[in-house]
């Protein structure tokens, strides 16, 4: 009997000091009276609703992966976006004076970032004005000079985010995933994947990060590439790889996208002059409206095999390629190998006046 009274006694002696899970979030918005309040992740699972009693609520959550969440109190139509690392959260919000956020580390890390981006925005601001006033003067050595400002700026940004996004574990994978990820090959994601600790191998950024790479490493060059089939605009099956050619370009464009429509003379060029020596385009379209489709083709005069499956963003191949932006393309060899990605122009003329 006294052995289990004894084993009673520890069991309650260590429950008592166990570490308890979860955050506490505090909410000070007086000037939101007793609006609902939500607390919510990236991909609109909610994971809190309640309602502040005059302007404040201090509530008990359970935890959740590392990840961006977001606070949204009705009555102030401003969501307060921070980096959840599982510290407690204190946010003081008011419609005239803004949000103040308390959240941790990791949160603090992410708010440097952002001070920081501010300054970038602020210059492209400027940079944008002098633009649009060296355009109305048809001033087109000033709008040249511009241009190469915001080139140089856009890639000292870039260099920044990756910089910190190399140093910062698993928020250096939110970083970089909630950019834009065109700027970034995939030696990029892949150092920043392999310095992020192993405790946070399960968070949706490190699974998001992960299926970013497989993506981008099915269409790196030197991968094979993955045949697929879908239909023409006269609802035929066909396969990519059986289209004839030595050196084939898969385009991904759609006839809504406006850089992929300027895109296409120069790609017509190249076919007209290169087809009879081996090279071909297969056109994958983007598109969901069968009839915008065709007209686009017809209207920029584009004389290759075109497929689509008309789902838009979810389209079966652009989606297996991890294509989040058009124009994109690849060039394949006869032997199916993947041999240039993104050529301009000029690249690809010389590489086929080379290889042809």
């Amino acid at each position: 009997m006294k052995k289990v009274m004894l084993s009673v006694a520890v069991a309650a002696i260590l429950a008592s000091c166990a570490p308890e899970t979860g955050f506490d979030l505090t909410i000070d918005a007086q000037s939101a009276g007793d609006s609902p309040v939500k607390l919510s992740l990236e991909n609109q699972e909610v994971l809190y609703e309640g309602t502040l009693s005059n302007g404040k609520l201090s509530v008990h959550i359970e935890d959740f992966p590392h990840q961006y969440a977001m606070v949204e109190i009705a009555e102030l139509g401003m969501p307060a976006v921070y980096y959840h690392d599982g510290a407690d959260v204190t946010l003081t919000m008011d419609s005239v004076a803004g949000i103040l956020i308390e959240a941790g580390v990791f949160n603090d890390s992410a708010e440097a970032l952002r001070n920081k981006g501010a300054f970038f925005d602020a210059t492209m601001m400027t940079l944008e004005d002098k633009f649009r006033n060296a355009m109305q003067l048809n001033d087109t050595l000033a709008t040249e000079q511009i241009r190469e400002e915001a080139m140089t700026l856009i890639d000292s940004q870039t260099k920044m985010t990756l910089d910190f996004a190399k140093k910062n574990d698993i928020l250096g994978a939110a970083i970089i995933l909630s950019g834009n990820t065109s700027s970034y090959d995939l030696e990029d994601f892949v150092a920043v994947r392999d310095q992020i600790s192993a405790e946070y191998h399960n968070s949706p950024d490190f699974i998001k990060l992960s299926e970013k790479i497989v993506a981008l490493e099915k269409s790196s060059v030197g991968a094979t590439f993955t045949d697929f089939s879908q239909a023409t605009p006269e609802g035929e099956m066909l396969s990519l790889l059986s289209v004839e050619g030595t050196l084939k370009l898969v385009d991904f464009w759609a006839s809504w996208c406006k850089p992929c429509r300027a895109a296409n003379p120069a790609l017509v060029g190249l076919y007209d002059a290169y087809k009879e020596r081996g090279f071909n385009i297969i056109g994958v379209s983007l598109d969901r409206d069968k009839d915008a489709w065709i007209k686009g083709i017809a209207e920029d005069g584009l004389q290759w095999p075109q497929v689509s499956d008309l789902n838009y963003w979810q389209n079966e191949i652009s989606t297996f390629y991890g294509i989040q932006f058009i124009p994109q393309n690849l060039l394949i060899d006869e032997n199916g190998i993947i041999v240039g990605k993104n050529m301009e122009p000029e690249a690809l003329a010389q590489y086929l006046e080379a290889n042809l």
